[in-house]
């Protein structure tokens, strides 16, 4: 069952608020990671690395919350449930961790922050369809 964001809720997602990502460990221990994120139609989009911790856990249990708090105003605030319904390892991946170093970062060249990176990890966008939404 899908749940949509709330257009009072959107700007979190919108704006260049770092978001904590929680997925869940093999032993069941959660597992949260501050990231960029962004609202792309119904969707949030997280990037990543293969690979990674958060890569794996998700690949086992694609079930993943996303929390984003309003740094000016922490009665402002959204969680999203929901599953990754798509995992994106093509050259668009690339294209969207540019994206959100420009929003972020204010330069649209991510290896430039993360040179080792470059040529040495395949990025992947996890695609998550929101299941239930909380937020004020």
């Amino acid at each position: 069952m899908s749940a949509k964001i709330p257009d009072n809720l959107k700007d979190l997602l919108e704006r260049p608020i770092v978001v904590a990502f929680a997925t869940s460990n093999p032993d069941g221990q959660p597992q949260v990671t501050p990231v960029w994120a962004s609202l792309e139609g119904d969707q949030v989009w997280i990037n990543s690395a293969l690979g990674r911790r958060k890569d794996r856990n998700i690949r086992k249990n694609p079930k993943v919350t996303v929390l984003a708090v309003d740094p000016e105003n922490d009665f402002h605030w959204a969680e999203i449930r929901g599953e990754v319904v798509e995992f994106d390892e093509t050259d668009a991946a690339v294209g969207h961790i540019n994206k959100l170093s420009g929003i972020y970062a204010g330069n649209e060249d991510y290896y430039s922050f993360n040179p080792e990176g470059k040529g040495q990890e395949t990025r992947v966008i996890y695609k998550i369809q929101p299941t239930r939404v909380n937020g004020m």
